[in-house]
Order: C-alpha cells, then sequence, then structure tokens
C-alpha cells in the first residue's frame, strides 16, 4: 500500500475517535450549531405550541382522514351525477322511440 494510502487511513480514524470522544462527553461537534440558536428556535416553538393560534391552526388543518374520506365523497357523487345522466339519456331515447302498437311502454321511473 503506498505511503498517502497511509495517511488518509489515519485522518479518518483520527476524525473519528474525535467524533465518538466529543459526544461521549457532551461537547458540541465541530461545525455543529450554536446553543444560542438551539435555545432561540426552542422558544420560537414553545411560543407557537402554547399560543392561543394554535388550537384554530389545529382544527384548520385536515387529517389524511378526513381528506380521504373527502376525496371518496367527491368521487361518489360524480359516480351518481354520471348515472343519472345516463339514465336521463335512456329515458329520453325510450321517449322518443316509438313503440309497436300492442307492446307496453316500460314503466316510468
Amino acid at each position: 500500500m503506498p505511503w498517502f494510502a497511509w495517511i488518509a487511513i489515519v485522518a479518518i480514524l483520527v476524525f473519528g475517535i474525535t467524533q465518538i470522544i466529543s459526544m461521549a462527553t457532551g461537547r458540541p461537534l465541530p461545525g455543529g450549531s450554536d446553543d444560542d440558536e438551539v435555545k432561540k428556535l426552542r422558544k420560537r416553538v414553545d411560543e407557537l405550541e402554547t399560543g392561543s393560534d394554535s388550537a384554530e391552526i389545529e382544527h384548520s388543518i385536515p387529517s389524511k382522514s378526513e381528506v380521504n374520506l373527502a376525496a371518496e365523497d367527491r368521487w361518489r357523487i360524480e359516480m351518481l351525477e354520471a348515472r343519472l345522466e345516463e339514465l336521463e339519456k335512456n329515458r329520453k331515447d325510450n321517449d322518443n322511440e316509438d313503440p309497436k302498437p300492442g307492446t307496453p311502454r316500460p314503466p316510468q321511473l
């Protein structure tokens, strides 16, 4: 193995060991977020969760099951409308045809 490969392997191992040690001791990782930013974000989340507007937001956003039920209802309505149109079309076609003498007319719905 060439000498520069050993340098890369050692660098990866040293980086991994330092990451593990910093996580185990609880110190922030290099390049991680600042504690001040995290505190500000937590404060904003708490304000939003405890605010009076949170109840209004929860009621205005439908759940997935409500969306699915609404879609199913729309589909049923469309199917019923299509069926009604087909029945009306059949009735008009039957009314336009002259029945042969002696044959009873179909009952009207």
